[in-house]
């Protein structure tokens, strides 16, 4: 198998603190990646900041470029240690010159769109960095670049694994190593990586019966599952327990692959691994509900499709008691509308073909006149703004927590057709959608292949799919590079309801090179969850020059928030009539 690797270390980044095992643990991983035979030059690229260098995001372009227009590789390793920032739950890694120069950084999720599409088989991305916000305005105005070229060589996708150093919204901690000198750091997670990648810890090998008479194989799956219990061992041996809050993350989409081979004389005289026992068929009805809502447990049963960490246990249990409970009006006389919590409405605008009546400061009635889904701009008093969809039928039930849009629902009105199926699953779909929004605003929910088609099923009743979930599992899909099921769920919901929401068009690819008209019927004319921002370039899509503009004015939350001064931006070219 032909293969190849970029390595990526960076100590010191603007004014953030000087790392000390950035760059160096970049260099071990190089001379990892020659000891597996990438020696060649081309196969195997460093880029630090030792010495005194800049590492430019252009430069590492370009040698992936490379990479590609070359006589072709199987496999292409990409990592990087340095400092990074989670902004609108997108991942940047910050180069030399970041965050002055806004483009000397990774955007992380826009790469790993296109490195789908690049023609390599099979992209491993591996990240010691922080996941957290931004510190100030500077850094949160980092926006990037992709490192893959964005011409689509392959028609069809190819598996691209990411193995992350923590959770969303973490750190990635560095600390003394008590055997070493003073002045020397090392990365934890880096540390852990390299003991399974070039000494082949039993637990992160392939648990297959030998065949290859000269090496054992370090698999994607097992290497997942030994970082996620090696690194917390290792924080509690280093006794920094209370100190270090680092769990390992990955999405692992080619578990049948491997990213290392070690020679099979270093495991001579040990018992290997067992081949995994098959589980038993699992009965397909309401498993993800049954997993998160069964005895009265909400927080994670990993067998069934969904995995969290113990840390989020309270805070999903937390948020199931906050945002489940009904509240609001169950229905309007004009069919549809909007009710707000932690939050007074200060003004209300929408799209043409929508008439909007503010009810005091938590309702707004809407009336739609032609089509069955229409955009509908809110101010609150907190100095923010939103853009929801009103789809006819349904309350949008929108829930502000701590300054941040943190949960978007739709009910369906007691007066619709739809209301006499949704009302005996009331209860389990109002708290499932307080675990799943939960677990997405930390970076937690993640499918598993086996269980996708389940989850489709089981936010499919009556008929009817929940529109609120359809967007969260269509995330979930993305990362399982499942594009089939997004379309799936895109075609019957514009079936069902006479529209389709953005993010669903454009995580099912379908709005490459494309300008959005009114008679699309697409809603709204942005992401609707914050993540999907960054993926608008590396999807190619036309976007609105208004975009631009309010992009920069986006406040950190899981659902797409503005600044209130993008309010008259939006209203300007909503009052336009090109956008629904």
């Amino acid at each position: 198998m032909a293969r190849a690797g970029i390595f990526i270390g960076v100590d010191q980044t603007g004014n953030l603190d000087k790392l000390s095992d950035a760059a160096a643990g970049a260099e071990r991983m190089h001379n990892w990646a020659i000891a597996q035979g990438m020696a060649d030059i081309k196969q195997a690229r460093l880029f630090t900041d030792a010495g005194g260098n800049k590492v430019d995001p252009n430069d590492i372009y370009n040698a992936i470029k490379q990479i590609i227009d070359g006589p072709g590789v199987d496999q292409l390793i990409v990592y990087f240690a340095g400092h990074g920032v989670n902004i609108n739950r997108g991942e940047r890694w910050l180069l030399s010159e970041a965050p002055v120069k806004p483009s000397a950084a990774v955007n992380l999720k826009g790469s790993v769109e296109l490195a789908q599409y690049s023609g390599i088989k099979h992209v491993v991305f591996f990240s010691d960095a922080c996941r957290v916000a931004p510190d100030s305005i500077q850094a949160s105005n980092v926006s990037g670049i992709e490192i893959f070229p964005n011409d689509a060589v392959a028609d069809l996708t190819n598996p691209v694994d990411q193995f992350f150093a923590c959770g969303l919204g973490r750190t990635a901690a560095e600390v003394k190593d008590a055997a070493s000198a003073a002045s020397n750091f090392s990365a934890l997670y880096t540390e852990a990586l390299l003991s399974a990648l070039s000494d082949g810890a039993l637990d992160a090998l392939k648990p297959e019966p030998p065949s290859d008479p000269d090496w054992r194989y370090v698999g994607t799956a097992t290497l997942r599952d030994y970082l996620a219990k090696e690194v917390p061992r290792r924080i509690i041996a280093k006794k920094l327990v209370g100190k270090v809050n680092q769990n390992p993350d990955a999405i692992v989409i080619a578990s049948d692959h491997w990213v290392s081979r070690v020679p099979r004389v270093a495991f001579r005289g040990i018992q290997m691994p067992s081949p995994p026992v098959e589980p038993a068929p699992q009965d397909n009805r309401n498993i993800l509900a049954n997993a998160l809502i069964a005895s009265g447990d909400p927080s994670n049963d990993p067998a069934h499709g969904m995995s969290l960490p113990m840390s989020l246990k309270k805070g999903v249990a937390e948020a199931v008691e906050a945002v489940a409970p009904i509240f609001g009006p169950d229905h309007f006389e004009s069919g549809c509308g909007i009710k707000v919590r932690g939050a007074r409405i200060m003004d209300v605008f929408a799209t043409r073909g929508a008439s909007v009546e503010l009810l005091g400061d938590e309702l707004v009635r809407v009336s739609l006149d032609r089509a069955p889904c229409m955009s509908i701009l809110l101010r609150f008093d907190n100095y923010t703004c939103a853009v929801v969809p009103a789809i006819h039928g349904y309350l949008a039930a929108l829930t502000v927590k701590d300054g941040e849009l943190a949960d978007v629902t739709y009910e369906p009105s007691t007066t619709h057709y739809r209301w006499a199926g949704y009302q005996n699953k009331l209860d389990e779909l109002r708290r499932l959608r307080a675990v799943i929004a939960t677990a997405t605003q930390d970076g937690w929910f993640h499918l598993d292949e086996a269980n996708a088609l389940t989850l489709a099923r089981q936010m499919q009743f009556e008929k009817s799919i929940d529109p609120t979930l359809s967007i969260y599992a269509a995330y979930a899909y993305h990362d399982l590079q499942r594009r089939d099921i997004i379309g799936d769920m895109a075609g019957f919901l514009r079936s069902d309801i006479g529209a389709v929401l953005f993010d669903l068009m454009l995580l099912g690819r379908k709005l490459v090179d494309k300008t959005l008209l009114p008679q699309d019927h697409i809603v709204p004319f942005f992401p609707l969850l914050s993540q999907g921002w960054a993926l608008l370039k590396a999807n190619r899509v036309k976007k609105h020059p208004v975009l631009d503009k309010i992009e920069p004015l986006m406040k950190d939350s899981l659902w797409t928030l503005f600044d209130s001064s993008a309010f008259d931006l939006l209203k300007e070219t909503m009052s336009q009539g090109d956008v629904s």
